[in-house]
């Protein structure tokens, strides 16, 4: 009793300085908010395929503002919804025979988290993600190479067919991704083996040296989410407390410097696993992404990829060659934001 009443003294302080930030917090917000609806607009007018930065990640800013009271525009969610949809329906027959999909098991997963935040139930696009999810389990299956030998991977990873990080550099969030969207979408005829392949990604993921912010947060994110070890989870959320920079942002690996992605997709995560938006931390953080952010709305981060897998063209975004992981930048921290604010029904 004593515990509890120590901790919610602390909160009320703590409160009363926060409680001035509120107004900046919702205004940063909700100009995070236009910026990346609009990229995921143009988007669509400009290429057909799925994108995990210019659809998954602009869905889950515009689910995530809605919760505190920025208005959701169900047309926009369907639409995009739609967009993923027909991209993984086209390749149906491919996913079933366990076929190259661009961007592997990431682009699936992040997939799978589009069609989620729609509220897509099952169907039978879903169950071919999730066939082709199986059969490359432990390796990425490339165009015109054949099948990944399974021997000579660590078979219960996930892991991206091309790298760019940090979306697609790590198979602990490969690996997370995937096993909470085979969660929600399994069939009834396959939840033998997703029993399966769960249990392989855990011994894998049990083992698995966390080196990126990208292992970390979603290791955190995972053990959250598909309620694994307590005493693990609390080791994986220090150690991504220690990583935190003076400037209270934090960086995608050690020898880079703090950036809006790392920080918005961390303050997220953190605030998602339980961590109290009032703490000194967070607080720092959210002091970071206020202070890094454009006046467009945007937030800039620049792309490490030399040999980029997607040729650049222009789709109307700030930051030119760097629009693309600005984009999903802009999104984590506009998510990462509205956790900070007060809940609104």
């Amino acid at each position: 009793m004593i515990r509890l009443f120590f901790i919610t003294i602390t909160v009320i302080s703590l409160g009363h300085a926060w409680a001035g930030e509120i107004r900046e917090v919702e205004a940063a917000t909700g100009r995070g908010l236009a910026r990346v609806k609009q990229a995921a607009s143009d988007w669509q007018s400009h290429k057909t395929c799925f994108s995990c930065h210019h659809q998954t990640l602009p869905m889950l800013a515009m689910t995530e503002t809605a919760k505190v009271g920025f208005p959701l525009d169900k047309e926009w969610l369907a639409s995009q919804a739609e967009t993923t949809h027909k991209y993984f329906a086209d390749r149906i027959e491919d996913m079933n025979k366990g076929d190259h999909v661009p961007g592997g098991s990431t682009t699936a997963g992040y997939g799978m988290w589009a069609l989620s935040m729609a509220g897509r139930p099952a169907y039978e696009t879903t169950t071919a993600i999730i066939t082709y999810l199986t059969k490359i389990q432990g390796g990425a299956r490339l165009a015109g190479r054949g099948p990944v030998d399974l021997s000579r991977v660590p078979n219960g990873r996930w892991t991206t067919s091309c790298r760019r990080p940090p979306m697609q550099g790590s198979d602990m969030a490969d690996t997370v991704l995937v096993l909470i969207g085979m969660q929600s979408y399994a069939s009834k005829n396959q939840l033998e083996t997703l029993t399966r392949t769960r249990a392989a990604a855990e011994k894998w993921m049990a083992q698995a040296a966390l080196v990126t912010q990208e292992d970390r947060i979603w290791r955190l994110w995972g053990l959250h989410y598909l309620k694994g070890d307590i005493s693990t989870k609390e080791a994986v959320r220090a150690a991504i407390m220690a990583a935190q920079r003076e400037d209270g942002g934090w960086a995608a690996s050690d020898g880079l410097e703090s950036d809006a992605f790392s920080t918005g997709e961390t303050l997220f995560v953190l605030c998602q696993t339980g961590t109290i938006p009032t703490e000194a931390m967070i607080q720092r953080a959210c002091d970071y992404l206020l202070r890094t952010q454009l006046s467009d709305g945007s937030w800039l981060v620049k792309s490490r990829v030399k040999n980029k897998a997607q040729p650049y063209f222009e789709n109307g975004d700030p930051h030119g060659e760097h629009q693309f992981l600005s984009t999903a930048a802009t999104a984590w921290a506009t998510a990462a934001l509205a956790q900070l604010l007060p809940t609104k029904r």
